[in-house]
């Protein structure tokens, strides 16, 4: 159980750590493991270095002194032996001086030996040994100097300075057995720690391979599988699907960012739904209200909310504008026919009275001797003919008056088409800006370009109709002039009518002064009557197509007025 907590993570409890804290917890563990590892490993090479070194600095170095001893010890007996054998006394005493020197180095290396030998036992056997073999060669040097006999020399050497070395010699071997035995149990317990110490940092490098694995595991299912969630929740907002859940629960960055992306886009799915519905009855014509659900609009939906409830107004504002106006154009339209219709009616007045005139003229050219009489009525006749030409010179004057009504309203529609063409442009920008933010954004944004392209479709709907309507109105604009023609071209012969009244009414009064000249005079009554009957004619037609004008007027503001009711406005 130990083991397995050793190189296991517990999944529940990286759950809710964060992002950090999950690595930290695990790659702590794994630098722990690998540090005693590591430690072992040291501790090997250590004890290995150790082991080698006390092996070369203790028993090599004794196993070499002991031989140099031995060595020289062999040597010393070689010397000796030619002391013995020598008959020249130069080469004997030779001999004896390098037997002398092998007693200093005897000392130099017990000295040596004394600093890496531990027996203190075996030391000290050997050093006593080596001080009798050297007591046992100056007692012999004594005896060369003393001149005894060679046979004396060759025992005392034989019997007694040999043994001594052979004494020593063997104590030498027990030291190097001794020594070899310890190198030989000092590099079996090396081995052995080096073993030991190799299997350990092997199970635990086993142990860490097998928790790294682990770890990847489990990290990888507690990172990958949150961030796989939210990178198919991110496809599904770029591809404006924003009806997702993410199914993650937990205290890590990675939970609290799931929840917040849920929270975004849940708030983000009511404030699109929001907008269509908005955008919908703006569409069907409610310009009532503006966004249905300002309370969902924070920050920076804020300016969203503000462009909804500024396109309304100022649609409502001036479609309510455009109704006032086409009112006006309607209400001097009817007056616009009512004048035309009191003109047709003075001219078949006039009419009327032309051909009372012409009767009059017959009776004046068969009734010579009555012309005084006659005059007298051909001028009563003038007069009214004078008071209905100055009726309708006034009823002229009025249908003036309502052309130019009807002139200046056309004008102030005019003016609120270009408004609402102008609202709508801006309308257009703000679509743009709302698409280069939506840009910015980045992926979450592009839920929001959605929206951009609705309200520039929109702003081109309205800005089609402004254009329409401010081409309707140039329509209008056009016949109002037309009228303005027919009416000037009226006046104009009211006022040459009225002209040849005043003619005719001078010549009548003059009639019974000039009776010499009436076939004369009734010639020019004639010319003047045939005028008359063509202004009358004329101003007839006039009339005519001023009331064709009027009611068209009239039926295009009826138009109008239908167009702009189907709007809801405030």
């Amino acid at each position: 159980m130990g083991i397995k907590k050793l190189i296991s993570v517990d999944e529940n409890k990286i759950h809710d750590m964060s992002v950090q804290e999950k690595f930290n917890s695990t790659f702590r563990q794994i630098i722990t493991m690998f540090c005693v590892a590591i430690a072992i490993l040291a501790i090997t090479i250590v004890s290995a270095v150790v082991s080698i070194r006390t092996i070369y600095n203790k028993y090599y170095t004794m196993n070499t002194i002991q031989a140099d001893i031995r060595i020289d010890m062999q040597a010393l007996a070689k010397c000796f032996l030619w002391a013995l054998s020598s008959p020249d006394d130069a080469i004997r005493q030779e001999q004896l001086g390098k037997s002398n020197e092998k007693f200093s180095e005897f000392n130099d290396n017990i000295e040596k030996l004394s600093k890496v030998m531990d027996d203190t036992s075996a030391l000290s056997t050997v050093s006593t040994d080596l001080k009798t073999v050297e007591a046992n060669g100056k007692t012999l040097e004594s005896m060369f100097s003393d001149g005894s006999s060679a046979s004396d020399l060759f025992y005392y050497y034989n019997d007694t300075l040999y043994p001594s070395i052979n004494v020593a010699v063997q104590d030498f071997k027990t030291v190097s057995t001794g020594s070899a035995e310890a190198a030989a149990s000092a590099y079996k317990n090396s081995l052995i720690l080096g073993a030991v110490m190799s299997i350990l940092t092997t199970i635990i490098v086993v142990l860490v391979m097998l928790y790294i694995v682990d770890v990847k595991r489990k990290l990888s299912k507690s990172i990958l599988i949150p961030v796989e969630e939210i990178s198919k929740a991110a496809d599904e907002m770029s591809k404006g699907n924003l009806h997702i859940n993410i199914d993650y629960t937990s205290e890590d960055e990675l939970g609290r960012l799931a929840k917040d992306l849920n929270d975004s886009t849940a708030v983000t799915e009511k404030i699109v739904t929001d907008i269509r519905e908005t955008l919908k009855l703006v569409a069907d014509g409610d310009f009532t209200h503006g966004t249905l659900h300002p309370n969902l609009y924070k920050e920076d939906f804020a300016s969203i909310s503000e462009a909804l409830n500024n396109i309304t107004d100022s649609l409502s504002d001036t479609l309510s504008h455009v109704r006032d106006s086409s009112n006006h154009v309607s209400e001097g339209a009817s007056g616009m026919s009512r004048g035309a219709s009191d003109l047709a009616e003075g001219a078949t007045d006039q009419a009327a009275a032309v051909e009372e005139l012409t009767a009059s003229v017959a009776t004046v050219t068969a009734q010579t001797r009555t012309m005084a009489e006659t005059a007298e009525k051909s001028r009563q006749m003038a007069d009214r003919v004078k008071d209905d030409a100055d009726a309708s010179a006034r009823k002229m004057h009025l249908v003036t008056d309502a052309m130019i009504r009807i002139t200046e309203a056309s004008n102030e529609i005019e003016q609120v088409t270009n408004s609402i063409e102008s609202i709508a442009k801006q309308t257009q920008l703000l679509a743009l800006n709302a698409s280069i933010e939506a840009a910015r954004a980045g992926e979450s944004g592009k839920g929001f370009a959605v929206v951009a392209d609705e309200i520039s479709t929109l702003a081109t709907q309205s800005s089609e109709a402004a254009k329409n309507t401010h081409q309707l109105i140039q329509d209008t604009m056009e016949e109002i002039r037309n009228g303005n023609d027919v009416v000037a071209e009226t006046t104009e012969a009211l006022q040459q009518m009225q002209a040849s009244v005043e003619e005719i009414t001078g010549m009548i009064i003059d009639t019974g002064e000039m009776a010499a000249n009436q076939a004369q005079s009734m010639d020019e009554i004639n010319e003047g009557i045939d005028q008359i009957s063509t202004v009358v004619q004329n101003n007839s037609e006039t009339a005519q197509e001023s009331s064709n004008v009027s009611q068209e007027l009239t039926q295009q503001s009826e138009d109008l007025n239908r167009l702009i009711n189907q709007f809801k406005l405030r």
